[in-house]
Formats: structure tokens, C-alpha cells, sequence
């Protein structure tokens, strides 16, 4: 327990429902980026989690999304450009879990879970490119219902570009590939893809893909996590949150982090244990000048532990199923080179509406986003500010799903809220020294 005095922002973060349009895509694990007010999504998935026996099919191509859609943020009214699911030039957009960073007006996507050939029944391969799309571009051919090739600036090949389920991360000229497996054939619950227990740092030059660097260390054995930039006044380096599957087959605990700016290629662990918010979820990332924190808000998914509001107690799995659905909200604090974790709990503070998050989008407000397009605190000049907003992503009716209790992909649009809390005690925070 903490009980310094601590100058970062306090505050709790809760959902609003918005009314569901009538013709928008219903998307989970797709790439995604945010032009001219407009949300542009490429592949990912319209159905809800995969499952876990072969019974069910899962990732059936059928279930791919095979438009490139452009959402308005304002009306929520849709533009769907679709794409013709024969030609090759395609299959890296018919899969999900792709990687994807947007750098200024360029989208660029790596890798990604599809099927080898379009006349395959179920995803079974891990694609080995990068594509990148002039947003501008790619939204006027979305407009003017033509030819989306016209927008790709750049498209390049490297066994060292095979990850799915990682993220891709820019500073400067250089990409770097965290986390993520590759994964080859059909998917089956007993099979592992090979982990690539790496950060592969990489430029992109002339169409080409050169490797700078490998970063191998075995904390780094992870996927299917939160990877986020740390921002602070005198650097950047990255982190990674969660993660999953430890050799117990159980979630990560402790972040990790890089710092590329070191001689050394520098991996520290941290001893923070994260309590929730494992698997890939919808995130937040909060800057404060004044205490130079950077703040990375969970937005529910999966969790090693849950909370239950009756008893106030935290249960590991779920009855003994692993990595439940979660309804957590964690802020995950870097300041002072120290990074502190506060969970919000009822009754004091609020949960996700639902068991949503899941491999869903969080989209920064325009009007509070800096140059890193981070949230900056000091915009937000109201008690109570709509930072973003949450779409798609996975809802459960459970914390475990089944055939009686299935997923789908979240049908409703959230306006995300930050609400100040000067006075707030902390009581529940916890911290780690880096180092």
C-alpha cells in the first residue's frame, strides 16, 4: 500500500452507451486508423471469441470482414468499399490480429492471422508482409467507391514481418515488432504458434524491410498483450502489459520494458504485479505535463484475476477456468520512473458496463490529442471530459463463454469519460521501483 503524497492526475474513467446506428460493420481485431473524422477499418473479425474445441470451426473465413469501411465520427453513418476476396493482393486484409501503427497520414499494417490461399475454408497461416496505405488517399477511393490500390505507398516481404497477435510500435524512422507468435495451420486449442519472445526493430526503406536489431530475452515470450509507448518529458520507450500464455498457461503479471535509446539493448521487468486486464484490450494513453506521468487506461477484456462486487474480493480464474472476461478498469501510472497500478473498484469507483474490451478500440478524442497523439491532461478543463470513444471488440455473457453462453462483437458505441478526483485516497494503489 502507498501512502505518499503523490502529484500525478487523480481521476476515474466510466462508459456511456450511445445509440448503435443502423448500418455500421460490427469489427473485432481489425487495423484501424483515424482520418478527417473518419474511423477507416481493414480486416479483423465479425463474429465473437474464436472458442476452444474444434467443434465450433473457428476462425472460419467466412467470418472475415472483406470491406475497407469508413465510419463517420460525428453521424456514425458508413462507407463500405469492398474488396474482391480472389485477388491476391488482399489476403494479408482477410485476417485479424494484424499489427498496425498509424504514423501521421500513413497507415501501415504487418502480419496478421488469415488463410493461405482464398479458397481456403479457415485462417491457417501467419502472413510475412507490410502494406501501407496513404490514409488520404485510401478514404477518397472509399468515397469514391474505387480502386484502393491507388492508396498503398509501400508493400514489402521478411520472414521477420510472420507475427500475429504482437503490436507494432514507431519512433522516428524505425518499427519495432513486439511480442507475437507465428502461428501455422488450422487453429486447434491444443496447438502453440512459436512465440517470438523478440522485439525486432526494423526500417523500411525502398520497399525493402532491413533488420536493425533482435531483442531477445524470455520475458519478452508474450502475445496477445497491451504494448504501449511510456512518454515522458525526456524520452519514449516502450512497455509491454499483460500477456499471455506464462508455461503454466495462466497471464503475465509483471510488465516489461525496452528502452531504445540505451547502448545496451535494455529489457527490465518490473515487480508490479498487474492484477487484470491481460489480453489485448481497448487503451487509453494519458499524458500530465505538469507531473510528467503517462497514464495507460484498460478498458476491460480478459484478466488473470476478477473482481466481485459482492464480498469486495478478487478471485483468480473463474472457478478454476483461467483468464476469465473482466469488466476492470485499470490505470496503469508511470511517474518518477516509477510505474504505480490503481484498479478501479466499486463501490468508489465504476466498472465496464459489460465483459467488453476485448481486442476493441479505443478512439482519442481530436480535440485533447498531442503530437503523440496521447490524451493531454492539461486540455481537459471540465470536471467531467469525453475523452474517446470505445467501438467493437469482443462482448462475453460470462467470464467464461460456451456454447451456452457465446460471444459476439460488441454492437454498441461507448463515449468514454475521465471525471477528476482531487481528494481521491488512492487507498488500493500499488508501485514498483523500476530497476
Amino acid at each position: 500500500m502507498h501512502t505518499d503524497s503523490l502529484d500525478f492526475p487523480s481521476f476515474s474513467i466510466r462508459l456511456e452507451p450511445m445509440t448503435k446506428p443502423e448500418r455500421m460493420p460490427l469489427i473485432q481485431s481489425g487495423a484501424w486508423a483515424v482520418w478527417d473524422n473518419k474511423l477507416i477499418i481493414l480486416g479483423g473479425r465479425d463474429e465473437g471469441f474464436h472458442g476452444l474445441n474444434q467443434l465450433q470451426k473457428p476462425f472460419k473465413q467466412s467470418r472475415v470482414n472483406q470491406s475497407i469501411w469508413a465510419i463517420d465520427l460525428n453521424s456514425f453513418e458508413s462507407l463500405e468499399l469492398k474488396l474482391d476476396p480472389k485477388n491476391p493482393e488482399w489476403e494479408q486484409l482477410f485476417s485479424s490480429n494484424m499489427q498496425f501503427e498509424q504514423d501521421g497520414s500513413t497507415l501501415y499494417i504487418v502480419g496478421g492471422f488469415g488463410a493461405r490461399h482464398s479458397t481456403d475454408k479457415q485462417s491457417d497461416d501467419t502472413f510475412d508482409t507490410l502494406i501501407a496505405f496513404d490514409l488520404p488517399k485510401l478514404l477518397s477511393e472509399i468515397e469514391q467507391q474505387g480502386d484502393p490500390s491507388k492508396a498503398v505507398v509501400a508493400k514489402a516481404c521478411s520472414p521477420h514481418l510472420k507475427v500475429t497477435g504482437g503490436e507494432l510500435l514507431k519512433i522516428g524512422d524505425l518499427f519495432y515488432l513486439c511480442f507475437g507468435q507465428c502461428f501455422e495451420g488450422v487453429y486447434d486449442p491444443g496447438k502453440s504458434g512459436l512465440y517470438t519472445g523478440a522485439i525486432r526493430v526494423f526500417q523500411l526503406k525502398d520497399q525493402e524491410i532491413t533488420l536493425v536489431r533482435e531483442i531477445k530475452h524470455e520475458s519478452l515470450h508474450r502475445r496477445d498483450l497491451n504494448a504501449v509507448k511510456i512518454y515522458q518529458n525526456e524520452k519514449t520507450f516502450l512497455a509491454g502489459l499483460g500477456g499471455v500464455f506464462d508455461p503454466k498457461g495462466n497471464g503475465y503479471y509483471n510488465p516489461v520494458y525496452y528502452d531504445p535509446k540505451k547502448d545496451e539493448c535494455s529489457v527490465t521487468v518490473d515487480s508490479l504485479k498487474q492484477l487484470s486486464n491481460q489480453y489485448n484490450c481497448a487503451k487509453a494513453s494519458i499524458f500530465d505535463k505538469e507531473s510528467n506521468s503517462c497514464i495507460t487506461v484498460l478498458l476491460g477484456g480478459i484478466g488473470q484475476n476478477q473482481y466481485h462486487t459482492t464480498g469486495n474480493s478478487w478471485e483468480n480464474g473463474d472457478s478454476g477456468a483461467k483468464i476469465p472476461f473482466v469488466k476492470s478498469i485499470t490505470q496503469m501510472i508511470f511517474s518518477k520512473g516509477q510505474m504505480y497500478q490503481y484498479i478501479q473498484s466499486p463501490p468508489q469507483d465504476p466498472e465496464m458496463p459489460g465483459l467488453l474490451g476485448a481486442n476493441a478500440i479505443f478512439i482519442p478524442s481530436s480535440a485533447f490529442k498531442n503530437e503523440e497523439s496521447f490524451i493531454d491532461y492539461s486540455l481537459l478543463k471540465n470536471q467531467v471530459s469525453t475523452i474517446g470513444l470505445l467501438y467493437g471488440g469482443i462482448e462475453a455473457q460470462r467470464p467464461t463463454s460456451s456454447t451456452i453462453y457465446p460471444t459476439r462483437v460488441n454492437q454498441v458505441i461507448y463515449k468514454v469519460l475521465l471525471e477528476k478526483n482531487e481528494d481521491k485516497s488512492f487507498q488500493t494503489l500499488t508501485r514498483s521501483r523500476l530497476g
